[in-house]
């Protein structure tokens, strides 16, 4: 039974294809450069349009182009999928080994187009081929950050791939005396086909939303978190301060604040350089919020001054805290910088009379013990 003629479905996937490299292509130029991967993907999906392209020439053009260069051209660009979805999760990419094995694979191609004239080998070897790249690609978008609605569409397109695969495969025999894959209009390949023009368009659009929500994740962090030290910006610690201070009056809980700041800081910069101020700065957010719980937030409020957020916390386990911490930073575990100290002021209200009434005023007295802490002579707490 006749469907569809198998040069439509090649014609269509080549311009789907054509249209979705185009927008990665788009993308990878707009999108930030900590997004990898979004070339390949775009040269990935270029690559199969056009082996599309060839493949639906099929009668006309001589079979080493229509067949050999095209089927090249499809494992090539499979291949480039992968690599992309390497580099967009930040793993290593190792292209010798994957290309020996492209290169046998279009060497058995050439023997069973021109040697064997095996139709029915050739499209095993692409079947099984297009199986392990799904399977990979699967595995990797599964993944791939962040783990969201782009990356299950994404992974459920390549495992849809790999199951039209493996159907083709079990169908093998019922092709068994075709010769010439342009004559073959079985239903099986008309679904094969089917899927490989709908398939380039959806692993397009996978990649696409993955990509986006990648972007959303990127731009949430650039507009919450200070750049240098990825702490908490004053923005954004005022937002989450709002909603302990609403949480902690609602179950009467205490919340404490730590204003804590660099002792002789600006002699740092004098002495060894602004470049050394600001390791000195990274040093202290990273080992400071290494000693803090998940509820706690460490925010740079400018400079080398921070702010921490206790939830639950009282004045006693505060103290605490802020004494850990200036332990710690005196300890001077990385040689490579300069000794430097903290003082820090704590401050805590569970809403009580004469207690700060606002994140505000809770702020002010721990800034306030914060400067008792340096006139008495630094590197100490106060509160």
């Amino acid at each position: 039974m006749e469907f569809i003629d198998p040069r439509s479905f090649l014609f269509v996937a080549s311009l789907l294809g054509l249209l979705c490299a185009m927008v990665l292509a788009v993308q990878a130029r707009s999108f930030p450069g900590e997004i990898e991967g979004l070339g390949d993907w775009a040269k990935a999906v270029a690559l199969i349009a056009c082996g599309s392209g060839l493949a639906c020439l099929r009668g006309v053009l001589p079979s080493f182009f229509t067949v050999v260069v095209a089927s090249a051209m499809f494992l090539f660009g499979q291949l480039l999928l992968i690599v992309g979805l390497r580099r967009y999760s930040g793993r290593a990419i190792h292209w010798r080994p994957a290309l020996d094995i492209l290169g046998a694979l279009v060497l058995v191609i050439i023997w069973l187009t021109y040697g064997s004239q095996h139709y029915q080998g050739r499209l095993f070897v692409m079947a099984l081929a297009h199986i392990v790249f799904s399977a990979v690609g699967a595995f990797l978008a599964w993944r791939a950050p962040p783990q969201g609605f782009g990356s299950r569409f994404l992974s459920g397109f390549f495992l849809l791939g790999l199951l039209v695969a493996l159907y083709r495969i079990a169908t093998l025999p019922a092709v068994v005396d075709l010769t010439d894959d342009i004559f073959d209009h079985s239903l099986i390949q008309q679904v094969y086909l089917g899927f490989f023009s709908l398939g380039v368009l959806g692993l397009s659009i996978g990649l696409i939303l993955l990509a986006n929500e990648r972007l959303r994740v990127e731009l949430e962090f650039m507009a919450t978190r200070d750049p240098m030290t990825g702490a908490l910006n004053r923005r954004a610690f005022f937002s989450r301060a709002e909603l302990e201070w609403a949480r902690g009056k609602r179950s009467r809980q205490p919340l404490a604040a730590i204003a804590s700041d660099i002792d002789f800081f600006k002699k740092v910069n004098d002495t060894h350089g602004h470049h050394v101020g600001d390791l000195v700065i990274k040093d202290f957010c990273q080992r400071t919020g290494e000693m803090l719980r998940i509820p706690d937030v460490l925010a740079r409020f400018g400079g080398e001054e921070f702010v921490i957020l206790l939830p639950d916390t009282g004045l006693a386990e505060a103290r605490q805290v802020a004494e850990r911490i200036r332990k710690e930073i005196q300890k001077r575990p990385n040689k490579s910088l300069p000794a430097y100290t903290v003082s820090l002021g704590v401050a805590v209200s569970s809403g009580a009379p004469g207690q700060p009434a606002s994140i505000e005023a809770l702020l002010a007295v721990a800034d306030e013990k914060l400067y008792q802490a340096k006139e008495s002579g630094r590197n100490r707490v106060a509160g």
